[in-house]
């Protein structure tokens, strides 16, 4: 008996992954789909709410953002928070709090004044906040403030705060719900896969599965795949290691500091958890770290496999870290993971937002974290910023940096356009639906 083919595969069940599976069991004809994931349940790895920033980016208070890349963040962002509202009042799942930018100084403000003048038209959820008003909205940010010192905020009400792992667990249940065909196996790595003739050939370790397609969701190894099948290879992986610190409960908002110029890394932020409403986290900081999996340390060697693995890529890597003049903010995010001298350290990025924080307030939180993997383009020696997607014959690899769940369910759109495109005659994606369930509201 021949060997069922099935027409996508995917490869990792984060919030990426079970996107993909929600938004073909959804808005496509494709029914027959297979899904492996490496660990025993949904969002174990960067989903997992305690290995991100729990946020719903929409490009708005996030200043390394220029309007047109905010603008094509901003559909996306729209998508996922029409999905999670269809969910109901689910606290566990997801909260509305305030989400804000802080300015301090007067150039800080200036900026931030022109910056709402042209985003307002975009996001009509936008609002200025002067001292006055920040002193009623988050008391400790104004508390202990030279009052001669010029502060304000853009910021919104709309600022969605959620358990990536628990959405992976919803966006599971409604594509299995809305396609019986759909099956997916946990406890399973991809082995081995090649290309033959017109599909795809994985080997599992309890089976080997055929398709037509393939997506990797799988962060960084992501990559890793898509280069065993000989396709980005001029990227390398740069792994930045993401940890937080326990504040105590010091705000009910999601505070930014404005973006330093030049800066690729987000500064650190300070926000309530999903986990423990009643304790803030700041964070998070950045260092480089070489594994494809955070804690995961058997994950070294694949990491070592890579293209930054090299005589070439430590040039690249120095080489960046000096033109973007980054070894300093290097070793100093290294030192906010010391004991005793680093939360003493990160106090002087928590000053600037609460200027009456104290070292004991500040706990390392361990075990908390994730990788980022930041991509590297050997061919110029930069720093590739945003979401990365890869396109191979019948195949698609994303690595998913910042804002990766954020948009989970644009890409997922992105990605299914592209797998019908793949499949050819007979299949399709319903854009009408798309629109009329998870689009804007006009």
């Amino acid at each position: 008996m021949a060997a069922k083919i099935y027409d996508i595969f995917i490869a990792g069940a984060g919030v990426t992954g079970t996107a993909d599976a929600l938004i073909a069991s959804w808005f496509t004809n494709i029914r027959k789909i297979f899904m492996a994931e490496k660990y025993s349940w949904v969002g174990q790895v960067n989903s997992n709410p305690r290995n991100n920033a729990q946020t719903s980016h929409d490009g708005s208070t996030e200043t390394n953002y220029s309007l047109a890349h905010a603008l094509e963040v901003l559909w996306k962002a729209i998508a996922l928070r029409r999905y999670l509202d269809s969910k109901g009042v689910n606290p566990l799942l997801y909260r509305k709090i305030v989400r804000m930018v802080l300015g301090i100084g007067e150039q800080e403000v200036q900026k931030l004044e022109e910056r709402f003048s042209l985003f307002k038209p975009h996001y009509q959820d936008l609002e200025m906040a002067y001292a006055t008003d920040l002193a009623r909205m988050e008391p400790k940010v104004m508390e202990g403030r030279d009052p001669n010192q010029m502060v304000a905020s853009i910021y919104s009400r709309e600022g969605y705060v959620v358990n990536y792992q628990m959405l992976a667990e919803e966006m599971m249940r409604d594509a299995i719900r809305m396609n019986p065909e759909f099956e997916y196996a946990f406890n399973c790595p991809v082995q081995e896969i090649e290309f033959i003739g017109d599909h795809y050939k994985i080997r599992l370790p309890y089976s080997t599965i055929y398709a037509k397609t393939v997506i990797f969701a799988a962060g960084a190894y992501s990559l890793y795949f898509a280069q065993k099948l000989g396709y980005g290879l001029q990227y390398a992986l740069f792994p930045v290691g993401g940890s937080f610190l326990s504040l105590g409960h010091i705000v009910n908002s999601k505070i930014y500091r404005m973006q330093i110029e030049g800066m690729p890394f987000a500064e650190p932020h300070i926000d309530p958890d999903i986990l423990n409403m009643m304790d803030s986290r700041g964070g998070p900081t950045t260092k480089f770290l070489p594994m494809m999996e955070r804690y995961h340390y058997n994950t070294i060697p694949d990491f070592l496999e890579l293209p930054l693995a090299s005589a070439k890529g430590l040039y690249m890597i120095l080489s960046i870290l000096h033109k973007r003049k980054l070894l300093g903010y290097a070793l100093e995010n290294i030192v906010y993971d010391l004991p005793i001298i680093g939360p003493a350290a990160f106090l002087n990025k928590i000053r600037p937002i609460i200027p009456t924080i104290r070292y004991n307030d500040v706990r390392l939180r361990r075990g908390a974290g994730g990788i980022r993997p930041q991509i590297v383009n050997m061919d110029t020696g930069e720093l590739e910023m945003g979401s990365s997607k890869i396109i191979g014959v019948n195949s698609i690899y994303n690595t998913t940096p910042s804002p990766g769940a954020s948009i989970c369910i644009g890409e997922g759109k992105i990605d299914l356009i592209k797998i019908v495109d793949f499949l050819g005659h007979g299949y399709y994606f319903d854009e009408e639906k798309f629109q009329k369930e998870l689009g804007k509201i006009k």
